[in-house]
C-alpha cells in the first residue's frame, strides 16, 4: 500500500473567507454563518447567487445554438434524420465518451433511426479517429459520421472522410489546437470563436446540446411529441454521469444538469443504466449522489475498457434489450472486480520504485508490462498520495508507449506535456490529467524534459505541498444540522469539493484496520463527552503510526453514515497530524 513520505507531509491552510462579506451573506440568506462561509469559499458571494447555487433550475441552462458551429451541425443531423440517412456515431471508449454515445443512439431511436456505432478499442487502437475507425466508416456506406467526446484532433482523419464524401459533425470539449478539422460543423465551447457562456461542458453535456437543438429543429417538421420532451429530461441521466466522471467544473450549466441528472438515474428506463444501477445496488428510488457515479457507476463501466473488453460498455449504453442489459451489467460488475485485483497488483510492484523517487520530485515511471489501461487510475491514486505529479507509461515491444499524467492543482498537465511535445507522438487532455503516446526511444528524453517543466512551473524545484480546508470546528460542533446543511451545497466535484473542516486536540480511543484486507482505517476520536467514528479509506498503513491515546487533529469531511436504520456523523478523514491546536477547536 502506498504510504505518505515523512517529510511531505501536506501543510492545511485556511481558505480565508472575507469575514464582512460572510456576514452580509448570512443576513441575506438567514443561514449559519458556516454555511455562509462555504459559499463564500466557493465563489458564491451575493443572495442571488447563493439561490442559483442552492436550487439549480433548467431555466438557467444556455440556448445551444448559442454554441460555435451548433447551428450547421444541427441542421445538418435533422436533415439527415428526415432524409433517412445512415447515421454512424463514432464514441470513446471512457465513461464520457460512452455515456455520450448512449445519449444520442437512443435520441436517435426517438426518432426511429437505428445508427451505426463505432468506439475505437483503446487497448489496441488508440483514440479518436484511428485508422481502424476510419476504415471502418468507409467500408460501413454511412453518409453522416457524428463524434461525440472526440475529433477535435482529427484533422487529416476528417479530411480524408470529407474528401470522400461523408458529412462529418464533431462534438468534443477537448482543447483545440489552432486549427480545426475541416468537418461539416465542429461544436466544441472552448473553440476560441465561441461565445458560449460556459466553458466547461462535458463530452456528453456537448451532445446532449446537440440532441435538443436537433430536437428544436424537428419539432415542427415531425410535430415531435411530448415523449421526446420528456426522453431529454431522462437523458440528464447519462449527462451527469459523464460530467461527474470526466472531473468537470460542477458550476454554472454543470450544476443543472448534474443535479437533474442524479434525480433522474436511479428511474432510468434505459436498459443499459437501468442494469447497471442495479449491479451498483442503485435501484429505484435511490437517492444518488455525485460520489455514487464516482464510485460505484463509472468503476464498473470503466472496467472493461481498462481490462481491454470495451465492447462489453459499449454493448451495454447501446443495448436496447434489457435481459441482455443485464447479462452485460453482471458480466461489467465481474470485470470491475478482476480490475480491483489487478490495480492492487500494480500498485505492490510499484511501491519500491515509487519509494525510491525523491519525495519532492514527481514520479515519473515506465515498464513494458503494465497494462495501460490501469495507469491513469493507479497514477491518480499516487498523485493523491504523493502530492505531486505522476506519470506512468507502459512501453509494449513493437508499438508506441502510452503514458497517462494525473497532477494536482497546481501543476498544468495539459500544458506540460504540450511544452514536451517534440518528444510524443500525440497527446491530449486536461490541466488534472491527460495523456499521451510515445516512441520507446525518446522516453528518457522526456523524462528529462518533463522534469525541467516541472522546475520550470516550480521556480524554487518543489510544488507547495497543502491542503486547503473551508473552517475549524470543535467535535462537538459536529451536528446532523451541520451535515445537513452541507449535504445541501451537493452535487460535490471539481470546482465544488465536498467541504473539509479542521477538528484539533482530540484524543485516539481506538485505531483499527478495517475491510477484507484491511486496506481502510477507523479511529474513535474524542473531545471531553464528545465521541465520534472517523474512517479513512486506502489508509489502512496509518494504524501503525497512531497509537491510542495520542493526541492528533483532523482534517475531515463530516458525513451521515446510515447503518442499519440507524444514522450518525462520522468524519471521512483526509488527513491527520500530532496535535497543534488546543482542545475544542474554536
Amino acid at each position: 500500500m502506498i504510504r505518505h513520505a515523512p517529510d511531505v507531509r501536506p501543510e492545511w491552510l485556511p481558505l480565508e473567507a472575507d469575514p464582512g462579506v460572510v456576514r452580509r451573506l448570512a443576513q441575506e440568506l438567514g443561514v449559519e454563518p458556516l454555511l455562509a462561509t462555504l459559499l463564500v469559499n466557493r465563489g458564491v458571494t451575493t443572495a442571488e447567487q447563493a439561490r442559483g447555487f442552492l436550487e439549480p433550475s433548467v431555466d438557467d441552462l444556455l440556448d445551444p445554438l448559442g454554441l460555435a458551429g451548433m447551428d450547421a451541425a444541427a441542421e445538418r443531423l435533422a436533415r439527415a434524420v428526415t432524409d433517412h440517412e445512415r447515421i454512424l456515431v463514432y464514441g470513446d471508449a471512457d465513461v464520457d465518451g460512452l455515456t455520450s454515445t448512449g445519449l444520442l443512439v437512443q435520441f436517435l431511436r426517438m426518432l426511429s433511426i437505428e445508427p451505426l456505432v463505432y468506439v475505437p478499442n483503446r487497448a489496441y487502437e488508440g483514440y479518436s479517429f484511428t485508422p481502424a475507425g476510419v476504415e471502418h466508416v468507409l467500408a460501413s456506406g454511412a453518409q453522416v459520421v457524428v463524434s461525440v467526446d472526440n475529433g477535435i484532433s482529427s484533422i487529416d482523419p476528417v479530411a480524408q472522410l470529407q474528401a470522400a464524401g461523408i458529412d462529418v459533425l464533431v462534438t468534443d470539449h477537448h482543447i483545440p489546437a489552432e486549427r480545426l478539422p475541416p468537418a461539416h460543423a465542429v461544436v466544441n465551447p472552448r473553440r476560441v470563436d465561441c461565445e458560449y457562456a460556459f466553458k466547461g461542458l462535458a463530452g456528453v453535456g456537448v451532445a446532449f446540446k446537440l440532441a435538443c437543438a436537433v430536437a428544436g429543429k424537428l419539432h415542427r417538421r415531425l410535430q415531435l411529441s411530448d415523449a421526446m420532451g420528456r426522453f431529454l429530461g431522462e437523458s440528464l441521466a447519462w449527462v451527469c454521469m459523464g460530467t461527474v466522471s470526466d472531473m468537470m467544473p460542477l458550476r454554472g450549466e454543470n450544476r443543472v444538469l448534474v443535479s437533474r441528472g442524479l434525480r433522474a438515474l436511479p428511474r432510468s428506463t434505459s436498459p443499459g443504466l437501468a442494469a447497471l444501477c442495479r449491479v451498483a445496488g442503485l435501484g429505484e428510488g435511490a437517492d444518488c449522489r455525485a460520489e455514487d457515479i464516482a464510485f460505484r457507476l463509472a468503476p464498473r463501466l470503466n472496467a472493461a475498457t481498462r481490462m481491454g473488453r470495451s465492447d462489453l460498455s459499449v454493448a451495454l449504453v447501446t443495448a436496447s434489450d434489457p435481459n441482455e442489459a443485464r447479462r452485460l451489467a453482471d458480466a461489467l460488475d465481474e470485470a470491475n472486480r478482476n480490475r480491483q485485483a489487478a490495480e492492487r497488483e500494480l500498485l505492490e510492484e510499484l511501491q519500491p520504485l515509487i519509494d525510491d523517487t525523491p519525495p519532492e520530485r514527481p514520479v515519473l515511471l515506465a515498464s513494458e508490462r503494465w497494462n495501460t489501461g490501469l495507469l491513469g487510475l493507479v497514477a491518480g491514486r499516487v498523485a493523491r498520495e504523493r502530492g505531486v505529479p505522476v506519470v506512468l507509461i507502459s512501453s509494449l515491444q513493437g508499438e508506441p508507449a502510452k503514458g497517462s499524467c494525473r497532477s494536482l492543482p497546481g501543476f498544468d498537465a495539459h500544458a506540460a506535456l504540450e511544452a514536451c511535445r517534440e518528444h510524443l507522438a500525440s497527446h491530449g487532455g486536461h490541466p488534472g490529467a491527460a495523456g499521451f503516446s510515445i516512441e520507446s526511444d525518446r522516453i528518457d528524453a522526456f523524462r528529462d524534459a518533463f522534469l525541467g517543466e516541472w522546475d520550470r512551473q516550480n521556480a524554487s524545484g518543489a510544488a507547495p505541498v497543502s491542503k486547503r480546508y473551508d473552517a475549524e470546528v470543535p467535535l462537538a460542533g459536529l451536528t446532523r444540522k451541520l451535515v445537513s446543511a452541507i449535504d445541501g451545497l451537493e452535487p460535490f466535484g471539481k470546482d465544488n469539493p465536498r467541504p473539509a473542516l479542521v477538528t484539533g486536540g482530540l484524543t485516539l480511543r481506538e485505531t483499527r484496520r478495517m475491510g477484507s484486507d484491511g486496506q481502510h482505517l477507523a479511529l474513535t476520536v474524542a473531545h471531553g463527552e464528545a465521541v465520534m467514528r472517523a474512517v479513512a479509506f486506502s489508509r489502512g498503513h496509518w494504524a501503525d503510526r497512531l497509537p491510542v491515546g495520542s493526541r492528533v487533529d483532523v482534517l475531515h469531511s463530516p458525513k451521515f453514515n446510515h447503518f442499519r436504520g440507524r444514522t450518525t456523523v462520522e468524519m471521512e478523514l483526509l488527513d491527520i497530524r500530532p496535535a497543534r491546536l488546543p482542545g475544542g477547536t474554536p
